[in-house]
């Protein structure tokens, strides 16, 4: 058994979710409403059973074990879950996790940021010239308090203050604080401190901002044991909680922007972390919401990082828009001047609306409009979800003034290629292997039963063969995401079918589902290669005619 599944079978599933939600005993299991971040609902699907130790909603498709339930509720990664799930068993898990040597490091980088922020909200009290100039930018007190500013006056003088709270050289080193630890010298000095936050609300770095003119503009900490600036989005401690409520959230380009618009009452704002969109930013969105804003500066930066956001975005599951800066530069800018956000965000656009209104090419010109519709539906074709296809080629026939039904003809005929290779590709594979396993995963009996129903080699992958060998081996090797999916199907089928016979009646259901999927398949094939003249195919096609016929497949 890993150290993870010996965790969680020491982890009482309804005392960990009763630690977050109300639950309601129902028969064997309890129900809540939704406890995830960015779904709220009125009739409870939300499930925890203790049998089976998985928590898991209906609606959402979200949770699974323990600490699948953690991640999901707390928006934070593996290791994490692990170490939150240790803290509350009471368990050793740093040989698991991290050395003890780590771990201190990262006690003590944790204690010094937060006591340098004190220190540089204090200095920025001092000086009421440096507060005066954040004012005049447009910044309330609200905001000098609720965002923790603060101002870097003299090395030497955090140097000394931070001895006297007791850090070592070597502690204060591992900042990276400091240009010069033996110079005393704040890298920050002279500029205005926004401290960065993780998830948890602790201050992990800081970015600094000149006064005035200067290059660079903002100076930002470097990676360190407790940074990470392309899994840090700036203000998601505070906005967390408006990011459920409202289901969305909204991402800018820079830290003011997101200040402002805080300012006026759009709580469910982030800005990157001096970085561009990264994938581990889009896994915590998901965490918290499907539906995110993105709202970049109106300059040609602003617009190749929402181009370059959208390519990272496809197929990850999220409703995305682009809410657009007009007669201003970027969104603090518009608030300032007076602009209704709101209505801006009422009149997002999808990505594809995007593309086409930043597209160079000319759509009066009908060799042009050809250009641009070719490169359109190579984006388009690479989303997986045919009802967005659907959508966006809708708007582009609206957008490019092009019939829709000559759009749709041209779509289909570019698209004959890329249909053949979707067609050979092991996509109905997979999910057949996820069906017919989520009834092996806790009853090992079953795979006798799935490896004896099977009527065709085709069928059995190399993973599914693997498992139905021996299950125990295989649902032990599997990796959290994968077990977490299989767990989950699991657990929808004990639900379902309440009783072994319905749960019997279920799985050969499914395994006859296969046999059809594989018949239909391999019936293709055969008619093919018999039009090609191959004798062969001819024998064994008749061969599967009679077993479809015995086995009632058609």
């Amino acid at each position: 058994m890993s150290f993870v599944d010996d965790l969680e079978q020491s982890i009482d599933i309804v005392d960990l979710v009763g630690r977050y939600t109300r639950l309601k005993k129902a028969g064997a299991s309890y129900k809540a409403h939704c406890p995830f971040p960015g779904h709220s609902e009125k009739t409870p699907s939300f499930v925890v059973s203790p049998v089976k130790q998985i928590a898991y909603c209906f609606g959402c498709h979200r949770g699974g074990g323990p600490v699948k339930f953690i991640m999901d509720m707390e928006a934070t990664e593996f290791r994490e879950a692990v170490q939150i799930l240790g803290n509350i068993t009471g368990r050793e898990i740093q040989g698991f996790t991290e050395s003890k040597e780590v771990i201190q490091i990262k006690k003590n980088l944790y204690s010094l940021y937060k006591d340098a922020s004190v220190y540089y909200q204090k200095s920025l009290k001092e000086n009421p010239e440096i507060k005066k100039y954040l004012m005049d930018r447009g910044l309330s007190e609200d905001d000098i308090i609720n965002f923790a500013f603060g101002y870097a006056d003299s090395g030497v003088s955090l140097y000394n203050y931070l001895k006297d709270k007791g850090y070592q050289d070597e502690q204060i080193e591992q900042s990276h604080i400091f240009l010069d630890i033996r110079q005393k010298k704040d890298k920050f000095i002279g500029r205005v401190i926004f401290p960065i936050e993780n998830l948890r609300g602790d201050t992990v770095a800081f970015a600094g901002r000149i006064i005035g003119s200067g290059e660079p503009k903002y100076l930002n900490s470097p990676a360190s044991d407790i940074y990470d600036k392309s899994s840090i989005l700036y203000g998601l401690y505070k906005a967390r909680k408006a990011i459920s409520t409202s289901d969305q959230i909204i991402v800018t380009e820079g830290y003011m922007d997101t200040i402002a618009l805080h300012r006026y009452n759009f709580l469910q704002t982030v800005a990157v972390s001096g970085t561009a969109l990264t994938e581990k930013h889009i896994t915590i969105i998901k965490r918290l919401t499907h539906k995110i804003y993105l709202c970049f500066d109106n300059d040609k930066a602003g617009e190749q990082a929402t181009k370059l956001s959208l390519e990272l975005l496809k197929n990850k599951g999220l409703e995305v828009k682009i809410i657009e800066i007009s007669g201003a530069k970027d969104p603090d800018e518009f608030l300032e001047g007076g602009g209704n956000f709101q209505i801006l965000i009422d009149s997002a656009i999808t990505p594809i609306q995007y593309l086409i209104q930043k597209t160079s090419y000319n759509l009066e010109s009908i060799d042009e409009k050809k250009k641009f519709l070719s490169e359109i539906f190579e984006t388009i074709s690479s989303y997986s979800d045919s009802i967005e296809q659907d959508m966006y080629l809708q708007e582009i026939s609206k957008l490019s003034k092009t019939p829709l039904a000559l759009i749709y003809e041209m779509y289909k005929k570019r698209g004959n290629t890329q249909k053949e290779v979707a067609e050979k590709a092991p996509k109905i594979q997979l999910s057949t292997d996820e069906i017919l396993l989520s009834f092996v995963y806790d009853n090992y009996d079953a795979a006798e039963i799935v490896t004896n129903g099977l009527l065709f080699p085709e069928a059995k992958s190399s993973v599914l063969e693997s498992a139905l060998e021996n299950p125990e081996k295989f649902f032990s090797s599997l990796d959290l995401q994968k077990k977490e999916t299989l767990k989950a199907l699991n657990f929808q089928n004990s639900q379902k079918y309440t009783n072994p016979e319905d749960m019997l009646g279920a799985l050969h259901s499914a395994i006859l589902q296969v046999n059809r999927i594989f018949y239909k398949q391999l019936t293709e094939k055969y008619k093919q290669k018999i039009n090609q003249g191959d004798s062969q195919a001819l024998v064994k096609y008749s061969e599967l005619l009679q077993t479809a016929k015995k086995h009632n497949l058609k």
